[in-house]
């Protein structure tokens, strides 16, 4: 019985090690896992839809959803990150490059122009206007034209709210450029590009005239009336001889008569009688009266005034003064003492 049990024991325990070792191990590749590092999500690889366009030609392809949008909002910090790059939207979900090749002509000339033009199209909803906003499509897409390799920034760009996004290439006689087609806004259900290659002279500008405009035609100016020529061979005729007569002057106007001066009536005279209100005064009172004292009477009057008696002071002035008002005085503090004579006492 005693041999029986040992075995038995010893599986339990090499069982029990199998188990703990099976947890660590899963518990390793956990956390190996959750610190791994994450690769992004990017778009689509596009490098398979190359566009190759050749003179007179257009081609048209049709490529599926991008999944992401734009995260820069519409009025981003100053400066703002450049985020639609070939390089930057080859690891992104909002954006994808396409390549584009333009074949040109062995027979191309340096003097030879021509447009590559590139037109990006979608299927999308309108948001109708309203009383305080105008109408707006669900999803809006850009349209960027970058060289390959890349530059520093793209050569042409359709970054509007227009359908389609369209632009236009000059001479691009490098050969590879790159697409990159941004979803700016909204939920995108897939796009369509278009690219053409057509041989175009730049005309200059000139005035722009009616077709049916017929310029006038010009008559020739009228002959001038001819002149008979001037025979001078004959001799000319002689001039008569001067008039020696002497000259008479006209005498000169008569000056004008003066005016005769209007001699003004004589005048009457007016008696004029003495003034009621000034002939009762006397000349030599009212001269006294207005006339100053001399000096030494008013000196005198001042000094009399000055050095004079004192007046006795009256006896009603005594009176008020020496008994009226101490009576006044004694009656107040008689008063006074009556009403807060106890209190001042407690005081003290």
């Amino acid at each position: 019985m005693t041999h029986a049990t040992a075995p038995r024991t010893a599986s339990a325990g090499r069982r029990r090690q199998r188990l703990a070792f099976g947890a660590l191990g899963a518990l390793l590749l956990g956390v190996v896992a959750t610190s791994a590092p994450v690769t992004p999500v990017g778009a689509l690889d596009q490098t398979a839809n190359l566009i190759r366009v050749g003179e007179n030609q257009t081609v048209e392809k049709t490529f599926g959803p991008i999944p992401g949008q734009h995260p820069i909002p519409a009025t981003p910090p100053a400066p703002a990150p450049r985020l639609d790059t070939p390089d930057d939207c080859r690891k992104l979900p909002y954006c994808d490059v396409v390549p584009l090749e333009v074949v040109l002509p062995p027979t191309l000339r340096p003097s030879d122009e021509f447009f590559v033009t590139v037109e990006l199209n979608w299927d999308t909803t309108t948001i109708p206007a309203t009383l305080y906003t105008k109408p707006r499509r669900v999803n809006d897409l850009d349209l960027y034209v970058w060289t390959d390799p890349q530059g520093d920034q793209p050569i042409r760009e359709s970054a509007t709210d227009a359908l389609p996004e369209q632009l236009k290439l000059f001479r691009p006689s490098k050969g590879r450029y790159s697409i990159v087609v941004m979803n700016y806004v909204g939920p995108n259900s897939g796009y369509r590009l278009k690219v053409s290659y057509v041989p175009e002279k730049i005309v200059p500008p000139f005035e722009s005239l009616d077709p049916g405009y017929v310029p006038p035609v010009l008559s020739p100016p009228a002959p001038e009336p001819v002149t008979a020529p001037v025979d001078l061979s004959a001799e000319p005729a002689a001039p008569p001889p001067p008039d020696r007569s002497p000259v008479v002057e006209p005498a000169p106007p008569a000056p004008p008569a003066p005016p005769v001066e209007a001699t003004p009536a004589p005048l009457t005279p007016v008696a004029v009688g003495p003034d009621p209100d000034f002939s009762n005064f006397d000349d030599n009172a009212f001269d006294r009266q207005l006339a100053a004292p001399p000096a030494s009477d008013v000196l005198v009057e001042k000094q009399v005034k000055a050095v004079g008696p004192p007046k006795p002071p009256s006896t009603a002035s005594l009176m008020v003064w020496l008994v009226l008002l101490p009576l006044l005085l004694v009656a107040a503090g008689g008063f006074w003492l009556s009403r807060k004579g106890s209190a001042v006492l407690k005081l003290r």
